[in-house]
């Protein structure tokens, strides 16, 4: 009988059906404008201009306000705590669950024990019983020789560690210590998934009313198997790129702003006046401002900010020793080759450098009285060079301009 099919059992989709994948269903993407990235040096946590001091992220440069960092830090550590807190708790009702079903166990090992003992002597009893009344109606004198003659064989077999099988001797059979032991446990697993089964069984609901919410069904996964998060994650990394980040790993940024004079220049006139006052954040070399178009290079641990192409053209580590340099000068300029020196207060920032001569250069140009604080707070830092984070700037090479949405589309 000939009959139309629907238009969900086709092997294929249908255009009318692509089109709605494309509009509604599955991965949804979509091109971001340039006004849906935020401007260079803004905050990740509150979306706002960075408010100063600015601390950031020494592994991938992302910036946020100090208070929003800490806030954030404080949060995660809560979160951490309350996590560790459940699972210690889950882990403790389970021994004590695990506890109380190996006593039931052994008291049902127990029970069954007494019930196999009683229904043996039980049989033994009547077995005698009937040999009993056998033995009374025969004669003692034609049954007692064969079975003393059968007793006395097979306890010379026992004494030999040999007994008759269906024809064949074989060794007696004996149980040890380790053979016992592993037998009581094989018998108390065997009860305890029994007493597992029977509860699972009577927790069943008898109404298959699963809407109802005392009767929905639930599933008893293991709280201790989760795996948690040990230490804050830093709120500016991405799923496929996530990194962890420390109060002690933050970097204080430096920016460069500039003059009040010259930040009315560039803007224009038809301006407010709090968008007059508002400082931009330059290049100290090249005096540029900063934007997330230009790329900005972070020193750690000193924290200035230089624009890439400064970086390249002044920053690079001379390999030789500068001929033209005066006698006088010329041991200390042996001792900065190879070294990358920040563009503004010169201080050590190469990556391989060893800890004394970190510490020597950032008393002697951060901290002249010697405060050993400001030192164990840049222990961590490891110095070195790392690019801000900055968004796009909406064309279509500048930066990430398509923002996704996972979704899942079905054929029936």
């Amino acid at each position: 009988m000939a009959h139309s099919k629907r238009n969900t059992s086709l092997p294929h989709f249908t255009a009318y059906e692509r089109s709605l994948l494309r509009s509604t269903w599955g991965t949804q993407r979509t091109r971001l404008s340039r006004d849906s990235f935020l401007p260079f040096g803004s905050c990740r946590l509150c979306l706002q201009p960075a408010r100063s001091p600015v601390v950031a992220c020494a592994s991938n440069g992302d910036l946020f306000c100090r208070e929003c960092a800490i806030n954030d830090l404080l949060a995660q550590r809560k979160e951490i705590k309350r996590l560790e807190r459940e699972r210690h708790d889950a882990r403790n009702r389970m021994q004590d669950d695990e506890a109380r079903t190996l006593d039931e166990a052994k008291t049902r090992e127990l029970r069954e024990f007494e019930l196999v003992s009683m229904g043996l002597e039980a049989t033994m009893n009547s077995n005698n019983n009937n040999n009993n009344n056998n033995n009374t109606t025969t004669t003692a004198g034609s049954r007692d020789h064969p079975r003393k003659r059968k007793i006395d064989e097979a306890t010379e077999a026992f004494r030999q560690r040999e007994i008759e099988v269906n024809g064949k001797r074989r060794k007696v059979f004996e149980l040890g210590e380790a053979e016992m032991a592993r037998y009581a446990r094989a018998e108390q697993e065997r009860l305890k998934k029994e007493i597992e089964r029977e509860k699972a069984e009577s927790t069943k609901s008898a109404l298959p009313s699963f809407w109802v919410p005392s009767l929905t069904p639930s599933i008893d996964v293991d709280p201790t198997a989760k795996p948690i998060k040990l230490s804050p994650i830093c709120p500016g990394s991405s799923e496929s790129n996530q990194h962890d980040y420390s109060l002690k790993t933050l970097v204080d940024v430096h920016f460069t702003e500039a003059k009040d004079d010259e930040a009315e220049a560039g803007t224009g006139s038809g301006m407010k006046d709090n968008d007059k006052m508002k400082k931009s954040r330059i290049c100290p070399s090249c005096q540029k401002v900063l934007t997330n178009g230009l790329k900005a290079m972070l020193t750690k641990p000193c924290g200035h900010v230089i624009c890439s192409p400064c970086v390249s053209k002044f920053m690079t580590p001379q390999m030789t020793v500068d001929p033209h340099d005066p006698a006088s000068s010329k041991d200390s300029s042996k001792a900065l080759v190879g070294r990358m020196l920040c563009y503004v207060c010169d201080t050590d920032i190469t990556s391989d450098a060893n800890h004394k001569s970190k510490t020597s250069k950032s008393k002697n140009h951060h901290d002249p009285d010697g405060d050993p604080k400001k030192d164990q707070r840049h222990t961590k830092i490891k110095p070195g060079l790392v690019e801000i984070r900055s968004e796009g700037t909406g064309f279509a090479g500048g930066g990430d301009n398509i923002a996704r949405k996972g979704g899942v589309a079905f054929q029936c």
